[in-house]
C-alpha cells in the first residue's frame, strides 16, 4: 500500500511539472519605478516603500535619478522618505498606486526642491513572445 502511494505522488508530481514547468522559469514583467532629483540640493537617505519592499539610495544628486524594478501581489501605495543635504528635518511623502494585475507600469516620482512630489504613470510595453 505504500508503494502504491509513493507511486501516485511521484507521478502527481511528474504530471504537475510536465504541464507547469516551463511557466516556471519564465522571468515574470516587473514594476519600474524612477525617482529623480529635480532640485538644486542633494538628496540623503531616500527610501522607496511599496508592495512591501524598501528600496534605498543613500544620495541622489541633482539630477540623478535611482531606478527599482518590483513584483507585487496586493495593489499599493508608494511611500518616499527624505532627507535634504543642506537642512535639518525628514520629508515623507504618500502617493501613487501600484496594481497588481497583469498590467505592469513605469512610475516616475520626481521630487523638486519645495519638497514637493510629482508623481507620473506609463504602461510598460509587453514583452516578447518566447
Amino acid at each position: 500500500m505504500k508503494r502504491l502511494l509513493m507511486f501516485a505522488l511521484l507521478v502527481a508530481a511528474v504530471w504537475w511539472g510536465w504541464t507547469r514547468g516551463p511557466e516556471l522559469f519564465q522571468k515574470r514583467p516587473t514594476h519600474e519605478v524612477i525617482v529623480s532629483n529635480a532640485s538644486r540640493s542633494r538628496i540623503q537617505r531616500l527610501r522607496i516603500i511599496v508592495a512591501g519592499r524598501t528600496f534605498v539610495a543613500e544620495t541622489l544628486d541633482p539630477g540623478a535619478e535611482s531606478r527599482h524594478e518590483f513584483l507585487t501581489t496586493d495593489d499599493s501605495r508608494f511611500h518616499l522618505v527624505w532627507q535634504w543635504a543642506d537642512r535639518p528635518g525628514e520629508i515623507e511623502w504618500t502617493g501613487g498606486r501600484v496594481a497588481r494585475g497583469p498590467l505592469v507600469q513605469r512610475h516616475r516620482m520626481r521630487i523638486d526642491g519645495n519638497d514637493g512630489v510629482v508623481y507620473l504613470t506609463e504602461a510598460l510595453p509587453d514583452p516578447p513572445a518566447p
